[in-house]
């Protein structure tokens, strides 16, 4: 019951970091970031560097179609999402470890600016990195092999196929749980790797139902969207092409929401009940 009220505790927290402006820096710059390349896969023809992002377009989709309305629209959200997934690897992770660093500043009544914030992370970059890196290739491992290893039992069936995705989500999301603690292990308290990694792992079994929370909210925050985006064809056909576009716009929106709840909300709970 403790656990939970400070859980609680965590978001009413959170809340009311929201009205600190600065806070949402690296947050919104990463949206902004987003923003223009699904812009850009969406508007393939523009001059000089439209070229170079249908040829990237086609790469990805495999098909020349991507260049072509309204097909650009069916692929936009594999195109776009294969690129924010290298982004989100390389460049959003040292934002949220900048963001770590704002919202420790923030509860401590201390002030660091975005600039410094950034700074601070990336002398653990690599490190954050790799930590991010490994959750993303068992988590595409996990949707990529065993769909197809549960075929039998899927049939083919797009709702079956959805509902086995959202299932593969949900039991990746205990990976990032694990994992998500390592963060504040190495750029608050300055650890190594491996010993931020052991802590974090020990943290998450110490704490599981917390850590699962911590971990599961964003995704849930998503999950609407994710469901919305699951079938592009037919929203093109049924709808509007441009409603994909409009849906990732939203989509971005709330991954900012997203990650701000999740770094501010992980950090104070890791600093009650860190192992």
């Amino acid at each position: 019951m403790e656990k939970l009220n400070f859980l609680i505790g965590s978001y009413i927290g959170t809340v009311k970091a929201m009205f600190s402006f600065r806070l949402w820096t690296p947050f919104l710059i990463f949206a902004l970031i987003s923003l223009v390349v699904v812009l850009l896969f969406a508007n393939p023809f523009i001059p000089v560097i439209g070229p170079l992002v249908s040829g990237l377009a086609e790469f990805i989709g495999g098909s020349e179609a991507v260049s072509h309305y309204p097909d650009l629209f069916v692929f936009l959200p594999k195109t776009y999402g294969w690129v924010t997934l290298v982004l989100s690897v390389f460049l959003e992770i040292l934002f949220i470890g900048a963001g770590f660093l704002m919202f420790t500043a923030y509860y401590r009544n201390e002030r660091i600016g975005f600039g410094k914030a950034v700074s601070g992370a990336s002398k653990k970059y690599f490190q954050i990195v790799a930590v991010w890196l490994f959750y993303y290739v068992i988590l595409l491992l996990l949707l990529t092999f065993l769909p197809k290893l549960f075929d039998p039992l899927i049939g083919g069936s797009p709702r079956r196929t959805m509902a086995f995705s959202v299932l593969l989500r949900l039991a990746g999301t205990f990976l990032l749980a694990m994992l998500m603690y390592v963060l504040p292990y190495l750029l608050v308290d300055g650890e190594r790797l491996l010993t931020a990694i052991g802590r974090s792992i020990k943290t998450c079994f110490k704490n599981p139902f917390s850590s699962y929370t911590l971990a599961l909210i964003p995704y849930l925050l998503m999950l609407p969207l994710s469901i919305a985006l699951f079938s592009p064809a037919t929203i093109v056909r049924k709808f509007s092409p441009e409603l994909v576009l409009y849906l990732i716009i939203v989509e971005i929106v709330v991954n900012m929401i997203a990650s701000f709840i999740f770094v501010s909300s992980v950090l104070r709970f890791y600093w009650e009940y860190a192992e």
